[in-house]
């Protein structure tokens, strides 16, 4: 069998996110570089890398598959996928009880790196604006979020034996 390089799958992720900006109108491949840096591991980079393709583009694990990605990081990036339909934490929860410990680091690197992104989005906008001002509103919304997903997490990983 063979195996991706790193190189590979950052080539994949740059074509799967060609073009696309996230909520500030940076490249959307900024974030994804980022969360696969932050990864310890091979997997974790593998992971971090591909963590938002199949949920924010057209492709699938199929051809992620078909594009010789490990199953142990595809397995990853199913968990690391928030499908429509599912809340947000049960989609979290999901992680967490799957055990894999990739998609958690992923996960909590994810978390981190948004959180870091929207302060620093926040910080270049005019502190009167009623742009930063909505801004604001949305990102004590997201870190709310982020910090019981955190939390949860956190905890779940201190029980549960791996």
């Amino acid at each position: 069998m063979t195996t991706t390089s790193i190189e590979d799958i950052i080539r994949i992720a740059v074509a799967a996110h060609d073009g696309q900006k996230d909520m500030v109108g940076n490249p959307a491949i900024l974030h994804v570089l980022s969360v696969g840096l932050m990864g310890k591991t091979v997997e974790e980079k593998k992971a971090g890398l591909l963590h938002d393709v199949v949920e924010d583009t057209d492709l699938t694990i199929s051809d992620l598959r078909a594009q010789g990605v490990e199953e142990d990081v595809l397995e990853a990036v199913e968990l690391l996928t928030h499908r429509s339909g599912m809340s947000y934490e049960d989609y979290v929860r999901n992680i967490v009880l799957s055990g894999n410990e990739t998609a958690i680091q992923v996960k909590l690197n994810d978390l981190h790196h948004n959180l870091w992104r929207a302060k620093d989005a926040l910080d270049t906008l005019d502190t009167n604006s009623q742009e930063r001002r909505e801004l604001l509103s949305e990102i004590l919304r997201i870190a709310e979020i982020h910090d019981r997903a955190e939390r949860f997490i956190r905890n779940s990983i201190n029980r549960q034996p791996y």
